[in-house]
């Protein structure tokens, strides 16, 4: 039998490693954390959803704001002023409106630029705030029973679990339950068993003590992917974090174009940061999300070019995780034919990695459609 070229062994034996560590931490995640309950509900927590409230975003914003009255909770809705919705939902009496004046922070864009305005004239110490975007459904109270045993103990925020809710693709909805395993592994390990959020937090139900939001001086940074430069912050302020048992429904992109147009703001964001955040979210960045992106588009290319059953033994098992997850999609979407199309799912993901890496420095803030 041909032997593999030893190089192409190596690139092979690196690849797999790094993507079985997402097997290993999977493992140790789910075995040893589980989120701590108290029996009374949080009373001082609120629900802030910053939009650009237009068109686009209309029917899932609604929606969203419909949806989580179940939680009781105050609503704040930020927009900027002269939203296209502005109109509309100062006719919603049963949500509070902020508008974000013209005038305001001109250094600042996008999303970020609305929290800074809201932590600047909105947020008291003793509250708890609930960052939504427009098309987040949260699908239980979990959270508002975990909020006082971790207060007391002094954590500062928390993140959900994100399952993918279906839009008008029903390729990108099976491409988003890779996030649902990302939860489960990497978020679950640092931001739950090791209460340090070194892959980042998510703007989807980030739950921050307001006292710490004004500590930190939140989202005072230009940033496309502010969620994950205020990761950084609550490294730098020795904060501890942990993950939520709540689980929350995202919608996903409506079309495999908006998906790689996501992707790239959010490679570009984080690339743009790198000075920012401290050498161990870097490094540990790389090992969960560049790497994977790339690991995963090489393991197409390298395994066939390999004779080695050993390194195809080793590569089972994390192939395995990932086409689990996949045909798991695949089922909730009702359309298991579209197991024919994992196989691209990297390549395109990968794109987004490129296309974000080209898109340095740019201050676009992209906005995809969530239109029904």
């Amino acid at each position: 039998m041909p032997q593999a070229d030893p190089y192409v062994k190596y690139a092979i034996t690196v690849d797999w490693s790094l993507l079985s560590a997402y097997l290993i931490v999977l493992a140790v995640a789910l075995a040893a954390y589980s989120a701590k309950r108290s029996p009374n509900k949080a009373s001082n927590a609120v629900l802030v959803i910053p939009s650009i409230a237009s068109e686009k975003v209309k029917d899932s914003l609604l929606a969203s704001l419909s949806h989580n009255r179940f939680l009781g909770l105050p609503i704040y809705v930020v927009i900027d002023e002269g939203a296209p919705l502005e109109s509309y939902l100062r006719k919603l009496s049963w949500i509070n409106l902020v508008v974000v004046p013209k005038d305001y922070r001109r250094d600042l864009f996008g999303k970020g630029r609305a929290l800074r305005y809201f932590v600047e004239n909105f947020v008291r110490p003793d509250m708890w705030y609930v960052f939504l975007d427009d098309d987040n459904l949260v699908l239980d109270d979990s959270f508002l029973y975990e909020i006082p045993y971790y207060e007391r103990y002094g954590y500062v925020a928390f993140n959900p679990i994100l399952v993918p809710r279906k839009g008008k693709s029903y390729m990108t909805f099976i491409m988003d339950f890779a996030r649902l395993i990302d939860d489960l592994s990497f978020f679950r390990f640092f931001t739950g068993l090791l209460r340090r959020p070194y892959v980042g937090l998510h703007g989807e139900l980030l739950g921050v003590k307001g006292s710490f939001l004004i500590q930190s001086n939140a989202f005072n940074e230009p940033s496309k992917v502010e969620d994950y430069m205020f990761a950084a912050k609550v490294l730098k302020f020795e904060g501890r974090t942990w993950q939520s048992r709540t689980k929350v429904s995202i919608l996903s992109p409506n079309s495999v174009i908006d998906l790689i147009r996501q992707r790239t703001r959010w490679h570009a964001g984080i690339l743009e940061s790198w000075r920012e955040v401290p050498a161990s979210m870097r490094t540990i960045t790389i090992i969960k999300s560049f790497l994977r992106t790339i690991g995963l588009i090489g393991l197409w290319v390298l395994v066939p070019l390999t004779h080695s059953l050993l390194l195809l033994l080793i590569a089972a098992p994390t192939s395995m995780a990932y086409w689990f997850i996949y045909v798991y999609g695949a089922k909730k979407s009702g359309r298991m034919r579209y197991i024919l199309t994992i196989p691209a799912f990297w390549i395109i993901e990968g794109l987004g990695f490129i296309y974000g890496a080209l898109k340095l420095r740019s201050r676009e803030f992209i906005v995809i459609d969530k239109s029904a």
